[in-house]
């Protein structure tokens, strides 16, 4: 941040963190453009999304908590659930210690979560020209915190886990109430329970948007996997 951008900052706070804002996500795009071929996916939906800044993260206070926005086909699309890891071995020069510093970036479900840089205040103008080392960035497994979705398909029977892996199963809030949706029927539409295990209809062009179905989670379940199930059973909650 220069002189004239400071000045700008002390009389017009709104300035200062949009150039703060925009100068992080600089410094966010170089640090994920710079993952090996073999994380394509990951920096490609990390770049996809619109960056928002860093902020402190209670869960983890070692590392800045990212702020991406991504848009719904982006999170559909990029989130795997239980895809959960850190990624180092890589360093960016400091300008301000004048040696290279540590990077981590924590991923959770696919999705870039975190980022840690050592002896860093997280400003771009640290790392002058952007200098890094990246011969041997790798993975390495991380567990977080449980969340709400992680409790409720580990609380689920064995015979209902067989037919669901996490990776398909997302949580999705409507109306103050919280569903579990498991079977994507195209256009932005779901098939959902709740924490009772009813089964739902979440269309989002119909009115309600979420109907509750005359099926139990195991028969629709059952049908999904035996190739019984028609998205047409529902052409009734479709406007046109």
């Amino acid at each position: 941040m220069n002189v004239f951008q400071k000045i700008l900052g002390i009389i017009f706070p709104p300035y200062k963190f949009a150039v703060l804002r925009r100068e992080q996500g600089q410094l966010f795009t170089a640090i994920i453009s710079v993952l090996p071929e073999s994380m394509a996916s990951i920096k490609e939906v990390a770049l996809s999304g619109k960056f928002f800044g860093f902020s402190e993260w209670k869960e983890y206070p070692d590392f800045k908590f990212c702020e991406v926005s991504y848009s719904q086909t982006q999170w559909t699309s990029g989130n795997k659930r239980g895809e959960n890891f850190k990624i180092l071995g890589f360093q960016l020069y400091s300008s301000r210690t004048n040696q290279f510093e540590d990077i981590e970036i924590l991923v959770k479900n696919n999705l870039v979560n975190g980022l840690k840089i050592t002896n860093s205040e997280y400003y771009l103008s640290e790392f002058g020209t952007l200098k890094f080392k990246s011969d041997s960035i790798h993975k390495l497994d991380f567990q977080f915190m449980p969340e709400k979705i992680d409790l409720f398909y580990n609380s689920l029977d064995l015979n209902i886990k067989q037919r669901i892996m996490p990776s398909d199963l997302f949580e999705i809030e409507f109306n103050g109430r919280v569903y579990y949706a498991f079977n994507d029927l195209e256009d932005g539409n779901y098939l959902a329970v709740n924490e009772r295990l009813e089964v739902y209809s979440l269309v989002h062009d119909s009115k309600p948007m979420a109907k509750k179905q005359n099926v139990s989670f195991d028969k629709i379940l059952s049908d999904l996997q035996t190739n019984k199930f028609d998205k047409q059973h529902f052409k009734d909650r479709y406007l046109g």
